[in-house]
C-alpha cells in the first residue's frame, strides 16, 4: 500500500525534487537510428534561419509551395496576384510549383524561371498513397519520370518533393526515403529537399505567447486541422530544416494547408487566414522555416494567399526573406555547409552529419570526409561560426563505421570508431582511448545508447555490451599526432596516439544468442515508459520484445515473441524485408507503425502496434518482475514519463515532489499561500517501528507536512513537520 500511495500522489502532483538531471545521452542516436522522418521535436536541437540564411536581419523563411500541376495556364492565371505582390517586396517572384506532367517546351516555364520561381517534383500520376497496390516498381516509376522530366526542362534542376496527399493521409513511409529517393532515377538524377512531413505548432511549446497557439475556447489552435485521430505525418514545434537518413533535407510543411483548413471549416473561410498569420508568427518568433502547401482547386484564394504575403510584410519586414527551395537549398549548402552539400555530384554520402556538439541546443556541422575534415560550432551570441578540426571520415563505411554519442555528465558529443574514441571540448576534439577490456572485438555493428538512463552511453555490438570509464589509467602515454592523423583502424598508431583517458568495460549483459543480422533486426525503444530502453528484434524470420532490467541482468525475454506468420497477436512488424530493404517501419505516438505498398486498404492507410498493448501483454511474463512478483518501482522521473492526459486540452504533468521531501501520503491539499500540505501514513499496516499488525505498542507515524517553493520555480524545496506521531 505504501507504494500504491506514494504512486498516487506522484500521478497527481507529479514528482521529482532533483538537484541534477543527468544529459540526454541517446540525442545522437538519430545519426545511426534507422531512417526515422519523424525523430524532431520541440527539445531537439534546432537549426535557426540565422544559421543558413546568409542575409543581416532575416530571421525566417517563408516557402510557398502550390501543388499538384499539369495545366501551365490555369496555375498562371491563379498565381499571378501572388506572384505581383511578391516582385513589389524584392523584384522577385519566389514560388515553387510542385509539379506531375508539363512539356518541358511550354514557354510559360521559362517565363516563370525568369521572374524567379522553381518547377519541384510532385510524380507524374500523383498516385494516393505512392506506395500502394503491392507495386513496388510502379511506385518508383511514377517518382523517377517525374523527377528526370523536370531535369529535361532548360534551365531548371528541380531539388524538392513532396508526397501526393501528404497532408490528408498517411502517405510518406520510411520505405519511401530510404528505397526510392535515396536512389538515382533511370536518368542519373536524385533530388536534395522533401517537403512532405507536417509540424504542428502546440501550446506545449512555452515560448510563444498563447493567443497565438489557442483558440478563443482555450482549446489547440491548430491541432484541430489534422484530418482524422490516426494522422501521424506529423511533428510537433519543430519549424527548421533537418535532415532524414544523412541524404534529404526535410522542410516541414505548417499546419494548416489550404486542403485541411477546407476540409474543417470550408474553403476560402477567413479563419483560415488568420490561423495561418498566427503559424507564420509564431515561425518568425522561432526564427524558422514557414512551408504552405496550397492548391488552385478553389480551397484558398489566391488574394488570400496575397493577404498573408501582406500580414508578414507589414508586421516582420526585413525579418522575413521569401524564397523557393532552390533558393533555400543553394543558402544551406553556401553558408551552412561551405560549398558541400549532403549528397555528391553522384548522389552518394558526402559525409556532412548535423550534430549538437556542445549540448547548447543548436546544431553543429561535421565534415567527415577525405580532403575536409573540419568542425563548425554556431555561436548564437555572435551568429558566427567557430571552424575546427574533425578526427575521422564518416563517410567510408568499409573501412570504418563510427558512432556519435554521449560519455560525459556535460552531454558534449563523443566519436567512436573501431579501438579509439575522441571527445568534443571547449578546445576542439581530444583522443580520449576507448580500447574495449577483455578483448572484445570493434565489429563492424555497434550502436551507442544510454540503455539505463544515467546520461553516459553504452557501447553495444553483436557480442556483447560494455559501460564507458573514463578515469586515466596507468599506462596513458603522450599525445604524439593531433586527432586528425590518426588512424583508427591501426592499433599501434591509436595506442600511443593520446592519453588513454576512457576504457569500454564489459558487462554481462548479452544480446540474444539467437539474434539475426543486428544491423536490420534490432531497434532500442522505451516500450514501457520507465526512461530504460528496451530491445526489439525483429528479422526475416522470428521476433520479439526484451525488456530492460539493469546491466546485471540486461534484457529479459517476454511473451511478445513468435516467428513471422504464424498469426500470434501482438506481433512485431518485420524491420527489414528478406530481400534486404526497409520495410516502412517507424515509432510516433507510443506506437510502432507501418507504411509501404501492402499497408494501403488498411484503416488510415498504416499497420499498427501500440506500445501499451505490447507491455500488457508482456507483463504476463513473471521473468519481468522482481523476487516480490512486482514489477520494480520506478524512479520519479521514471513515473513521470508514463503519465498521460486525454482530451482536446493537451494537459501538463509537472514534477513537483517526491520522496525524500514526501513519504506515504495519502492526502494533500494546497494553501491560499501557494504551501502544499500533505498527510503521510508512514505506519500502515504494522506501525512505524514493524511490531506487527494489531501489536498495542506499534508506534503509530502518521504526520502532516507543509511544503514550500523556496526560489519560485514551481517545485517544492524544503518541508517542515507540522503535525506528527497520528495513529
Amino acid at each position: 500500500m505504501q507504494r500504491w500511495l506514494t504512486v498516487l500522489l506522484w500521478t497527481v502532483i507529479a514528482a521529482a525534487n532533483l538537484t541534477v538531471v543527468a544529459a540526454d545521452a541517446n540525442r545522437l542516436s538519430y545519426l545511426d537510428a534507422a531512417c526515422d522522418p519523424y525523430y524532431v521535436g520541440r527539445d531537439f536541437p534546432t537549426l535557426s534561419t540565422p544559421q543558413w540564411v546568409g542575409e543581416e536581419g532575416v530571421e525566417a523563411v517563408v516557402v510557398l509551395a502550390i501543388d499538384d500541376m499539369r495545366d501551365t495556364a490555369k496555375y498562371e492565371s491563379y498565381l499571378r496576384p501572388i506572384l505581383r505582390r511578391l516582385k513589389q517586396i524584392d523584384g522577385r517572384a519566389p514560388v515553387s510549383i510542385m509539379t506531375c506532367n508539363v512539356d518541358p517546351t511550354d514557354p510559360q516555364l521559362q517565363a516563370w524561371l525568369d521572374e524567379g520561381l522553381s518547377i519541384e517534383v510532385h510524380t507524374v500520376d500523383h498516385p494516393c498513397p505512392l506506395l500502394n497496390g503491392g507495386d513496388f516498381a510502379k511506385a518508383k516509376s511514377t517518382y523517377d519520370r517525374c523527377v528526370d522530366l523536370l531535369n529535361r526542362i532548360p534551365g531548371n534542376q528541380p531539388v524538392a518533393f513532396r508526397m501526393p496527399c501528404c497532408d490528408s493521409r498517411n502517405t510518406p513511409s520510411p520505405r519511401f526515403w530510404t528505397e526510392i529517393f535515396d536512389h538515382r532515377t533511370a536518368g542519373n538524377n536524385f533530388l536534395q529537399i522533401d517537403t512532405s512531413v507536417f509540424n504542428i505548432t502546440t501550446p506545449q511549446d512555452q515560448s510563444l505567447p498563447r493567443e497565438l497557439v489557442l483558440d478563443a475556447d482555450g482549446t489547440e489552435r491548430f491541432r484541430k486541422y489534422l484530418p482524422f485521430p490516426s494522422f501521424v505525418n506529423t511533428i510537433e514545434d519543430y519549424p527548421y530544416p533537418y535532415v532524414i537518413g544523412g541524404s534529404c533535407w526535410e522542410f516541414p510543411c505548417i499546419v494548416p494547408s489550404d486542403w485541411e483548413a477546407q476540409n474543417l471549416q470550408q474553403p476560402n473561410n477567413p479563419r483560415t487566414v488568420a490561423d495561418m498569420k498566427a503559424a507564420l508568427d509564431a515561425v518568425v518568433l522561432k526564427q524558422g522555416t514557414f512551408n504552405l502547401v496550397f492548391h488552385p482547386h478553389g480551397w484558398i484564394r489566391s488574394d488570400q494567399v496575397v493577404e498573408l504575403i501582406d500580414h508578414a510584410v507589414a508586421k516582420h519586414g526585413r525579418k522575413v526573406k521569401f524564397l523557393t527551395f532552390r533558393e533555400a537549398l543553394d543558402r544551406i549548402n553556401t553558408n551552412l555547409l561551405q560549398g558541400r552539400p549532403l549528397r555528391r555530384s553522384d548522389g552518394g554520402d558526402q559525409g556532412v552529419r548535423l550534430v549538437d556538439l556542445n549540448n547548447d541546443g543548436h546544431l553543429d556541422v561535421v565534415h567527415g570526409s577525405d580532403g575536409r575534415l573540419q568542425s563548425l560550432l554556431w555561436q548564437p551570441a555572435k551568429k558566427t561560426w567557430w571552424t575546427t578540426s574533425f578526427p575521422v571520415t564518416l563517410n567510408e563505411p568499409e573501412k570504418h563505421a563510427p558512432q556519435f554519442g554521449v560519455v560525459r555528465p556535460d552531454g558534449y558529443a563523443s566519436v567512436h570508431v573501431a579501438n579509439f574514441s575522441w571527445q568534443f571540448t571547449a578546445q576542439g576534439w581530444e583522443a580520449v582511448g576507448g580500447r574495449l577490456s577483455d578483448s572484445g572485438s570493434a565489429g563492424k555493428w555497434s550502436q551507442l545508447r544510454d540503455l539505463d538512463g544515467d546520461g553516459i552511453c553504452e557501447r553495444i555490438q553483436a557480442d556483447g555490451v560494455w559501460r564507458w570509464n573514463g578515469a586515466p589509467t596507468a599506462n596513458s602515454t603522450p599525445a604524439t599526432k593531433p586527432a586528425s592523423e590518426i588512424d583508427p583502424s591501426d592499433d599501434a598508431t591509436t595506442a600511443t596516439a593520446r592519453p588513454l583517458l576512457g576504457r569500454w568495460t564489459k558487462t554481462d549483459v548479452r544480446l540474444p544468442e539467437d539474434l539475426e543480422d543486428p544491423e536490420t533486426s534490432v531497434r532500442f525503444l522505451d516500450v514501457n515508459q520507465d526512461q530504460r530502453l528496451d530491445l526489439l528484434v525483429s528479422g526475416a524470420n522470428r521476433y520479439g520484445l526484451h525488456l530492460y532490467q539493469d546491466l546485471q541482468r540486461g534484457w529479459l525475454p517476454t511473451q511478445v515473441a513468435g516467428r513471422h506468420g504464424e498469426g500470434q497477436s501482438p506481433a512485431l512488424p518485420r524491420f527489414y524485408r528478406p530481400d534486404g530493404t526497409n520495410h516502412g517501419v517507424w515509432a510516433h505516438s507510443q506506437h510502432l507503425w507501418v507504411q509501404n505498398e501492402d499497408t494501403d486498404r488498411l484503416p488510415d492507410g498504416v499497420d499498427r502496434v501500440s506500445f501499451e498493448q505490447l507491455v500488457a501483454h508482456a507483463a504476463s511474463n513473471d521473468s519481468t518482475r522482481d523476487e516480490t512478483g512486482y514489477e520494480p518501482p520506478r524512479s520519479p522521473d521514471a513515473a513521470l514519463a508514463t503519465m498521460r492526459t486525454t482530451g482536446r486540452e493537451r494537459l501538463v504533468v509537472e514534477l513537483v515532489a517526491a520522496e525524500p521531501l514526501v513519504t506515504d501520503p495519502v492526502a494533500f491539499d494546497w494553501g491560499p499561500d501557494g504551501r502544499l500540505w500533505v498527510v503521510e501514513m508512514r505506519d500502515y499496516p504494522n506501525g512505524i517501528n514493524w511490531h506487527g499488525k494489531g501489536d498495542p505498542i506499534g508506534q503509530p507515524g502518521g504526520r502532516v507536512k507543509v511544503l514550500t517553493d523556496d526560489d519560485g520555480d514551481g517545485r517544492f524545496d524544503s518541508a517542515a513537520v507540522f503535525l506528527d506521531g497520528i495513529p
